[in-house]
């Protein structure tokens, strides 16, 4: 008897049982985001401003999908930066006389997190949610986690589905309770200063019929604060606290490290109250021979320079990476460092 084609119960077989795609569900991908956070800003932009005042969101909760957040994770910190350069872009082809720009917040606030569903609504893969708002109070405490007692609304802009459109509404905070945002997914950078000031239009130049007249030179800017006896100048922002505080470094060496009872007689430490800081978490060095600052992580949590990850360190043996003259540290996602040589 002649065998059937070993390929014709194969064909059987598919008609009886399709194959499963092995294709996996499609993901957000970085432009997404980023063009939802770019989206979510103009809205905020044209709907918060007031007559010549510019007035626009800058506290950001983004919501992906878990499989989403987990692939885009490494990411995060290029978006942000792309974002935060997006939105100066904006600001500084509006701010010009007379506008003026007016914030509610020293710093660019961003919160990212897992969810598979948000106020009723799944999250798939390619879904991206985000969730603008002008004041970070309701989004810089624990009532992201741990909502309190009663219905807690937040004014924010939101995109509606149906619509595709960014809307101005008020959310209940405990729809955020099951979003888990991590420290890793926390980021704050400072809005620049220079962007608080407008711009002056420089009209067009006439010809002119008279003799000229000697304007008074503009007076310079004055100089940031600088103390003689010291190296360098950290500011630091906690974003869990929304609290800054300025340090001198005027020790060849300092030590970043949490606010504990067991370091506060030492004179070269740097104590910050803020869960977020390890102890130690970090080493600041100038190094006399190069004349170069250093710097060295011994924390288990991130410590990113100028958004490069850097390898931690044993106590007993820091590998030392090369700190710019101005660089920013981010500790954990939510503690900045801005740190300027003085030398």
């Amino acid at each position: 008897m002649e065998k059937t084609p070993s390929h014709f119960w194969d064909q059987l077989g598919n008609l009886l049982v399709p194959k499963r795609q092995s294709t996996a569900a499609r993901t957000v991908t970085n432009e997404q985001i980023l063009a939802e956070l770019i989206r979510c800003f103009d809205t905020s932009l044209n709907r918060e401003s007031i007559g010549t005042s510019l007035l626009f969101d800058a506290h950001y909760v983004i919501i992906l999908h878990p499989a989403s957040y987990a692939e885009r994770l490494g990411a995060l910190p290029v978006i942000v930066n792309e974002a935060v350069n997006a939105f100066n872009t904006r600001l500084k082809e509006r701010n010009r006389e007379p506008n003026r720009l007016v914030t509610v917040a020293s710093h660019w606030h961003f919160k990212f997190g897992p969810g598979t569903e948000f106020d009723g609504r799944p999250i798939t893969p390619a879904d991206v949610e985000v969730i603008g708002s002008l004041t970070g109070a309701s989004l810089e405490n624990d009532s992201l986690s741990i909502p309190k007692a009663g219905n807690v609304n937040l004014k924010a802009t939101r995109k509606v589905k149906n619509t595709n459109v960014y809307e101005k509404l008020d959310l209940n905070l405990p729809a955020f309770s099951h979003i888990d945002f991590r420290e890793s997914g926390a980021f704050a950078v400072r809005i620049e200063p220079a962007l608080l000031t407008p711009r002056v239009s420089q009209p067009d130049a006439a010809p002119s019929t008279s003799a000229p007249v000697a304007v008074p030179a503009s007076p310079a800017p004055a100089p940031s604060p600088v103390r003689p006896d010291a190296l360098a100048r950290i500011d630091c922002y906690m974003a869990d606290q929304n609290a800054e505080e300025t340090y001198w470094m005027k020790d060849r060496e300092v030590v970043i490290a949490r606010l504990e009872p067991d370091n506060e007689s030492f004179s070269n430490y740097i104590r910050l109250a803020s869960p977020y800081v390890s102890n130690p978490h970090a080493r600041i060095r100038y190094d006399a021979t190069t004349g170069q600052f250093q710097l060295a992580s011994f924390s288990r949590n991130e410590t990113r320079l100028n958004e490069q990850v850097i390898a931690r360190s044993e106590p007993g043996n820091p590998v030392w990476v090369a700190l710019p003259n101005s660089a920013q540290i981010l500790l954990n996602g939510v503690v900045t460092l801005t740190f300027q040589s003085n030398l």
